[in-house]
């Protein structure tokens, strides 16, 4: 009689563990270069509303859902603003930056709108 029930047995225990419903998977990285132009879209969208630049990362959180992986990404500390500068079509300053940038040179968001690539002696040259 045990071992008839041995099949069963076995079948209840391990069948959960065989579960058909996905689990949740984490979310990929943001990519930097995407998160940077979304960025530069919307400090452009503001200029030309004629909004103020954002001050803090807490002036952003209203257009969470408009920055898309720029929003990730400044909330992970992966990218740095300077803040209280806003979008400016003739200007090469930096507006924002990958946070190792300083340091090993990245990816950087000039005030323009543009996305460049800098080494760490031209991030350092670079005027915010």
């Amino acid at each position: 009689m045990i071992l008839r029930a041995l099949p069963v047995l076995l079948l209840a225990i391990f069948l959960p563990a065989c579960s058909s419903t996905p689990q949740p998977q984490p979310a990929p990285p943001a990519d930097i270069t995407e998160g940077l132009k979304e960025l530069g879209e919307w400090y452009k969208y503001r200029a030309a509303e004629k909004l103020p630049p954002p001050a803090r990362a807490e002036d952003l959180a209203e257009s969470e859902a408009v920055l898309g992986n720029a929003w990730r990404l400044i909330q992970d500390g992966a990218v740095v603003v300077v803040w209280r500068v806003g979008h400016s079509p003739g200007s090469t300053d930096v507006l924002a930056y990958e946070k190792d940038a300083p340091n090993s040179g990245g990816k950087v968001l000039l005030r323009n709108g543009t996305v460049k690539d800098m080494s760490a002696t031209e991030f350092r040259a670079a005027k915010r």
